[in-house]
């Protein structure tokens, strides 16, 4: 008789879909937040987030992710902004990102929890922002949606890949 699979069961062939939460936050300024990464010789900006977890929803991992990243207390998560595949030429990584506007009770008053990836974290203007190396590359989709205080959505976008 063959076993019937449970469907919470991760994957066991390795190979899998990463879902990514990040977070869009605007200080008085209308400034964005943004976190620094250094991997493999570069270094890059991104929104705040990571993983989701396996069992875990995305408003708790989001909540997670600010509170590992840049000690913020996320009070609230509007609906999805956008989302996108990011997924390796080679094959070895498929992430699906999905950003949600949130709300915070102080939003200036982050503090950065560094670790072997993160390096800094600073709110940026959309003049700086354009001047950055930013991952994935889809600057010009999160400035039309800026200029609107993200307002607008977009749903699933499709950015090009480039190292």
């Amino acid at each position: 008789m063959k076993k019937k699979k449970n469907k919470l069961e991760p994957a066991k062939n390795g190979r899998h879909i990463r879902i990514r939460v990040a977070g869009i936050l605007l200080n008085k300024r209308n400034e964005l937040l943004l976190v620094n990464h250094k991997k493999n010789g570069k270094s890059y900006w991104l929104l705040p987030g990571g993983g989701v977890e396996y069992g875990e929803d995305l408003f708790t991992a989001l909540k997670r992710e600010f509170e590992e990243e840049v000690s913020l207390n996320v009070l609230k998560m509007g609906p999805p902004v956008m989302m996108h595949d990011t997924i390796y030429p080679d094959g070895s990584r498929h992430i699906l990102n999905i950003y949600f506007t949130i709300k915070v009770k102080d939003p200036d008053k982050f503090i950065l929890k560094p670790d072997v990836v993160l390096s800094g974290a600073a709110y940026v203007s959309i003049k700086d922002f354009k001047k950055i190396l930013f991952y994935p590359d889809m600057k010009s989709d999160i400035i039309r949606l800026w200029k609107t205080r993200f307002k607008r959505t977009l749903g699933y976008i499709k950015p090009e890949w480039k190292d």
